[in-house]
């Protein structure tokens, strides 16, 4: 009964929270934009809050690690985060924009990685559950309000999204308040000794390289697909119906992926997903309207879940039990935090010279050497977990 509980409160759970980060990433473009921010203030933008981000998740994953404490720690951060978003309503200018990112990104960035880790570690003791169909819920969750939002947004203004992010967080506070599990890891303190033995593991240092160099193309698609799809003739509505596909493309991948990588291994689930991503970035570089973009995306429904779950597994062989949350927070922090960063900061500068179909060709390069990382790592040592707990 209470492994049938706990399966009901986290699949509610992703789904509230990815919804409510429907409201924030999706369009936080064209918010920037009607602001008045030129391509290279929003590339600044982001990279700022990638930088930040890079701190702020290692930070609060030791925190989370050396208290062991995740409920308590995801409360706080989404309760920040539901407030902080309110103040986008009322500014206006670069100066402000970035500073309310800033903050935001402090408190909302290690939120998705310590939910992860505390569902993995509900996971250890409750082998029913299964990550894969408990995150695809996020991707519905993602999914459905990015349409709606997008309808919203049309039929209102760009604040509509900043007021649903804040009611859907709030109400992923009431689901997390009511999910009470303690793990073994709860007994476990972390001390910085610890940290430093990851950080000696070759394996999880070079697989931090590779996750970084593909996260500079992520991090630069996900900021500036919005553009391609203007570019191409398509609009704001055009955007919420485009992340809808996206994300509702990735259920099946993650109801089957389990079993994928039960019979494949992560390592060449891993080769598989990056090699969509490449693929799907260079037909992005050719497409010829918005519709062949937003078909091309649904690439994304393979190369996500699978390159997720793959890492994720990955991280769980090679980073003990007790520095779980730390080493998912370190993975997200030099993937969408270092790499963000490179990729929206140079990007931004990019679009300012070149055009956004040039763009994606460079994308597609960069995908082909974090595949050369991967295959590199592949021909050393096994994955097995190097660090005793």
């Amino acid at each position: 009964m209470e492994e049938k509980n706990l399966n009901i409160r986290l699949n509610t759970l992703y789904f509230i929270f990815y919804a409510a980060l429907a409201g924030y990433y999706p369009f936080l473009t064209i918010y920037m934009t009607e602001r008045g921010l030129s391509y290279t203030e929003i590339g600044i933008a982001y990279a700022v809050t990638s930088l930040i981000s890079v701190a702020a998740q290692p930070i609060w994953g030791y925190i989370t690690d050396k208290y062991s404490n995740k409920n308590s720690i995801l409360f706080v951060t989404m309760l920040f985060s539901a407030l902080i978003i309110n103040a986008f309503v009322c500014i206006n200018g670069f100066g402000m924009v970035v500073s309310v990112m800033i903050i935001l990104t402090i408190f909302q960035s290690p939120i998705g990685s310590i939910l992860d880790a505390y569902t993995y570690e509900i996971i250890e003791e409750h082998r029913g559950i299964q990550y894969g169909r408990i995150r695809l819920m996020g991707s519905a969750g993602y999914a459905i309000f990015s349409l709606f939002i997008g309808i919203l947004i049309n039929a209102t203004n760009i604040n509509s999204s900043f007021y649903t992010y804040f009611i859907l967080l709030l109400l992923s506070i009431f689901v997390i308040k009511g999910i009470t599990f303690r793990g073994k890891s709860h007994n476990q303190k972390l001390n910085l000794k610890d940290l430093k033995e990851v950080l000696k593991n070759v394996n999880f240092i070079m697989f931090l390289f590779s996750v970084c160099i593909m996260n500079i193309a992520l991090g630069a698609n996900g900021s500036y697909i919005s553009v391609l799809i203007e570019k191409t003739g398509g609009n704001v509505s055009s955007l919420g119906m485009l992340w809808f596909m996206v994300a509702m493309s990735e259920l099946p991948a993650f109801f089957f992926g389990g079993k994928v990588l039960k019979k494949l291994g992560e390592m060449k689930v891993l080769i598989f997903a990056i090699s969509i991503y490449i693929l799907r970035f260079f037909l992005d570089s050719i497409s010829a309207n918005y519709q062949q973009v937003m078909f091309i995306q649904l690439l994304q429904g393979i190369s996500f879940p699978l390159f997720l779950m793959a890492s994720l597994q990955y991280l769980n062989k090679v980073v003990p039990s007790k520095m779980r949350t730390s080493g998912i927070t370190l993975y997200a922090a030099v993937g969408g935090g270092l790499g963000g960063f490179i990729g929206n900061i140079v990007g931004g500068k990019l679009l300012d010279r070149i055009s956004i179909f040039k763009f994606y060709q460079l994308l597609s390069i960069n995908v082909v050497l974090a595949l050369i990382v991967i295959l590199i790592l592949i021909g050393r040592k096994p994955h097995s977990k190097t660090i005793s707990n």
